[in-house]
């Protein structure tokens, strides 16, 4: 049997009927065929629950200490799966003539839904359960019938006993002869009035002739139970969805039949509700991974019958993670949906948008007659993320990059897909943020190196095997070592050493900055404490401080504590700054710089090349400017020797100290004594160094 006609017996089966036909699919591929001869076991009472079966052709009996309770032909469940319920097989099955099943089991669901198998579990336990549950009413009621024909009063104690709606009707006219108090409590009428009314008189959607259909093979015996649906209208009016089970019985010597009513009402709120768990996102309401996934897999097969293009955006709002720091994730959270209204505004309603996790966003464009629509939609929402977002009292500037991958251009399949998008993404937030990309074969490469890039940067910080160079600062004035500017580098056993340029966005992106910057300190300390104890004179180290690290509330405490331990003074401590954390100073960095200075440690500003608003500047207890290396390489410029000269001069009345870096060359000292800079930094006077190398400098 091929996965086609397994697809065809699934949808046949009642309890599996309402799953999207993927789904279905996936189970079918699960499936294994297995045939059972005449009087063999399928499994005995007692036996732990590894499968589940739905019989293709044949019948099943099930029994408990040898004698029969039941009977299963074609389009039945037995059993539950070892991976909804570890209890034992309540009953023993064995075949009564030769029987084909589908058998799935626990190690084969979870082949296939192994990504998304929590919904689905849910979902297939309550279903088990109520089956089970139902099936046991009728085999209940029907052999205490038997024992009880006589006595009425015995019958409705039976009837009364369970959850569902049960009726006892009448083999021929259909009047109802008995019901239970949950049938006339849900119906809302007298018993008197229901023992008038044939049963399909309730309901909205059945007439007696359709009924005909469905109770005429239980009286000639070729069906041992219906199931079936119907819409059963109360006495107020309303309607509600009711799963019904028909069977043939005996009261007395005459013929009847029992019906077992469920109401759905709870059933379908339930399944609607596994059903947004597992497709929609529960913060925006957008569809998730599973079901982009799916249209994915849908506009594939459409687009080779159609022979027409799609594309795939991949979408990661820049600096999301500022917010969370700065704001608090609930903020955050609003930010996301406000994202999620303003890109629903731009598609066309045979697209799709998906947030996919953190803050990364897919979007879906099929029918793609012009591939360059993908292009115009990308600007379109780069300005459309351009405004404000006005969330609780705050105005939140964003910005998204964007990746493109189309096909069939850039790949052939769903994860080719995703990848390309992927890689093209980080391409545009490499080239400046707030922009799109559209994906090169070449990037896939890229992307394959960031994560391994990643995955080093991990290792290299569990194991602690960073590395730490020092480069002093001199006194332009007398040529003395004034401070020891620390430098991280990683080593990568394929591609050498690396410098912070290249792998330190990517440990922001993973979220690893902080704990990075603390292990710097931490061996920073370690080695000042270790030159003390060999009687070399300590020098104040510079340490830069990350946007992120300024973001900390508890910044300062993991410092002084990390200092104090090693009974160094906070001022052998000077913290760099760049720029753009001075030019966007929240409340949080304002408060940590001001009690870095506290603590007495000082404060560098770097890089500095008069972006910085000077408010800032003068706001901050700053004791130290750093001129930007590329305004001391590029003197031959006069505009550069004039900024240069401005900066100094703003030291000067500032009464901050000024160290020029990347100083490579004696003309550039000498323009630089010249200009008043009092100290200096770059290979002119000393390359940055390992610590055993630095000794010289030190002693």
């Amino acid at each position: 049997m091929n996965e086609a006609e397994k697809l065809e017996q699934l949808k046949c089966v009642d309890f599996l009927s309402f799953f999207a036909e993927e789904t279905l699919m996936k189970l079918a591929r699960s499936c294994e065929v297995l045939t059972l001869s005449s009087g063999q076991l399928l499994f005995n009472e007692g036996d732990e629950s590894d499968a589940m079966y739905i019989i293709l052709s044949g019948e099943l009996l099930v029994y408990k200490k040898d004698e029969v309770i039941a009977r299963r032909g074609a389009g039945h469940y037995i059993g539950e799966m070892g991976l909804i319920e570890s209890k034992p097989r309540s009953a023993s099955i064995r075949a009564e003539a030769e029987t084909q099943l589908l058998e799935i089991t626990e190690k084969k669901f979870y082949e296939e839904f192994s990504h998304n198998s929590g919904s689905l579990l849910a979902l297939l336990k309550t279903l088990s359960e109520r089956t089970r549950t139902d099936m046991d009413v009728l085999e209940g009621v029907h052999a205490k019938l038997k024992k009880e024909q006589e006595h009425s009063e015995h019958l409705t104690q039976v009837l009364d006993d369970t959850t569902n709606e049960i009726y006892i009707i009448d083999a021929d006219s259909y009047k109802v002869l008995q019901a239970n108090s949950v049938a006339t409590r849900n119906l809302g009428y007298s018993k008197d009035h229901v023992y008038k009314k044939a049963l399909y008189d309730f309901w909205e959607d059945q007439s007696r002739l359709e009924f005909d259909v469905l109770a005429e093979p239980l009286r000639a015996g070729r069906k041992l139970v219906q199931l079936f649906e119907a819409l059963q209208m109360r006495k107020d009016g309303t309607v509600y969805p009711v799963q019904v089970k028909l069977k043939g019985i005996q009261v007395g010597k005459k013929n009847a039949l029992l019906a077992v009513v469920r109401d759905l009402t709870a059933y379908r709120h339930l399944e609607s509700k596994i059903k947004r768990m597992a497709f929609f996102d529960s913060l925006t309401g957008l569809p998730n991974r599973n079901m982009i996934n799916d249209r994915l897999v849908l506009a594939l097969a459409h687009a080779d019958r159609k022979d027409e293009k799609f594309a795939v955006l991949f979408l990661d709002i820049d600096d999301f993670k500022s917010v969370n720091d700065t704001l608090g994730h609930s903020i955050g959270d609003e930010l996301l949906k406000e994202v999620a209204k303003r890109l629903k505004g731009l598609l066309r309603g045979e697209d799709t948008v998906a947030r996919i996790g953190g803050d990364e966003f897919v979007i879906l464009l099929t029918g793609l007659k012009d591939a360059s629509y993908s292009t115009r939609l990308a600007e379109r929402i780069i300005l459309a993320l351009k405004p404000a977002f006005k969330i609780d009292k705050h105005e939140i500037y964003s910005s998204f990059s964007i990746g493109i991958a189309l096909y069939p251009t850039d790949a052939k399949d769903a994860e080719s897909l995703f990848k390309s998008a992927d890689s093209a993404m980080y391409q545009a937030k490499k080239q400046g943020k707030n922009s799109y990309f559209i994906h090169d074969p070449k990037m896939l490469s890229v992307a394959q190196s960031r994560l391994n890039l990643k995955t080093l940067l991990a290792r290299t910080l569990e194991d602690e095997n960073f590395l730490l160079n020092y480069q002093p600062k001199v006194d332009l004035k007398t040529g003395e070592n004034k401070r020891l500017e620390v430098f991280l580098r990683m080593n990568d056993p394929e591609g050498g050493m690396l410098f912070p340029a290249e792998f330190l966005p990517l440990a922001e992106e993973s979220g690893l900055l902080v704990s990075i910057g603390d292990w710097v300190l931490q061996a920073v300390c370690k080695q000042m404490t270790a030159w003390r104890q060999e009687g070399i004179p300590l020098l104040p180290v510079s340490i830069n401080l990350s946007e992120v690290q300024l973001l900390q509330e508890k910044l300062v405490d993991n410092i002084a504590g990390t200092i104090n331990k090693l009974a160094l003074e906070p001022d052998l401590f000077e913290f760099e700054i760049s720029e753009l954390s001075l030019l966007q100073t929240s409340g949080q960095t304002y408060k940590n710089l001001m009690e870095l200075h506290g603590f007495g440690s000082k404060l560098a500003l770097d890089n500095f090349g008069l972006v910085s608003s000077l408010n800032n500047l003068a706001r901050v207890p700053i004791s130290t400017l750093n001129i930007d290396s590329k305004l001391v390489q590029g003197f031959s410029s006069g505009t550069n020797a004039t900024v240069a000269n401005t900066i100094i001069c703003i030291g000067k009345n500032l009464q901050m100290k000024t160290v020029a870096k990347g100083v490579e060359t004696n003309e550039q000292k000498e323009f630089l004594q010249n200009s008043g800079c009092d100290w200096a930094q770059g290979y002119l006077f000393g390359k940055p160094c390992s610590p055993d190398e630095l000794k010289s400098f030190l002693i």
